[in-house]
């Protein structure tokens, strides 16, 4: 990897990374949600300074190339991030339904007074 590339990499990383907190301090984010985002954050910068790291994984696990290795678990990380996601939206809606059944019947026994 050339060191134009890993200057490139580890400035987006931590500007990356600058700006996952400055979300959770504005409250953009709170921490137990960014708190993958920080380990991603994390991670790029990782293997922005020591390369071949990720080479060294991609290698070990059968990857022809370090990039295409890098996608693979970026894909991934993504996957597992959406499902996990998906089962807080979930949980969510099953969650504001009960609350609008319960008001629904305080509101009946109010009018009922």
């Amino acid at each position: 990897m050339s060191s134009i590339l890993r200057i490139e990499m580890l400035i987006f990383s931590l500007l990356f990374f600058v700006y996952i907190i400055r979300s959770i301090n504005k409250n953009i984010f709170l921490l137990k949600n960014a708190i993958r985002w920080l380990f991603i954050s994390a991670g790029l910068v990782l293997f922005a300074i020591f390369p071949k790291l990720a080479e060294w994984l991609g290698e070990h696990l059968g990857f022809e190339t370090t990039s295409n290795f890098l996608l693979i678990a970026a894909i991934f990380v993504l996957l597992f991030i959406e499902i996990k996601n998906s089962a807080l939206l979930s949980k969510q809606q099953t969650q504001i339904k009960l609350l609008i059944q319960e008001l629904s019947l305080l509101k009946d026994k109010k009018e009922k007074k």
